[in-house]
């Protein structure tokens, strides 16, 4: 186990779950003394069946949808950027787990904080959970922030 907690990556979704996570992870960062902190947010492009041809993505829609979860990104990192912790946006993409995972592991992250929605029953079995598959597959430590469903 390391001894000091210098990176943290924060998947955010921009629900409320994702919200409260980024708060305790800024908060959490600046009392570790914690160098940086990744705000990262994870897309899965929609994929459509067309019979004609096969199975697509509609690319018209691929830069404003981008820019826009950049941004997102963005206007959160500046609202937490005042604690003295360098604060990183990244917009990544593929399965949001694994990218998760993939990102962390990659910039050498001591912690991942993540919200979770707090599902049970039915719906958590349907929906699955991504902060589930990312606690069952991360070598890296996992904080998780539960706000009810």
């Amino acid at each position: 186990m390391k001894e000091k907690v210098r990176t943290i990556v924060c998947p955010v979704d921009f629900s409320s779950s994702s919200e409260e996570a980024a708060r305790y992870a800024i908060g959490l960062a600046a009392q570790l003394g914690a160098a940086r902190l990744d705000y990262v947010h994870v897309f899965q492009w929609p994929v459509y069946a067309v019979p004609e041809m096969g199975y697509y993505v509609d690319a018209g829609v691929e830069g404003s949808i981008k820019e826009n979860l950049r941004r997102q990104l963005q206007t959160l990192g500046r609202r937490h950027s005042a604690h003295g912790v360098e604060i990183v946006t990244d917009l990544l993409e593929g399965t949001p787990h694994q990218a998760v995972v993939d990102h962390a592991e990659s910039i050498g992250a001591d912690l991942i904080v993540m919200g979770t929605h707090g599902r049970t029953g039915l719906t958590h079995l349907l929906l699955g959970s991504v902060a589930e598959k990312v606690v069952r597959t991360s070598p890296i430590p996992v904080c998780t922030v539960r706000v009810p469903a």
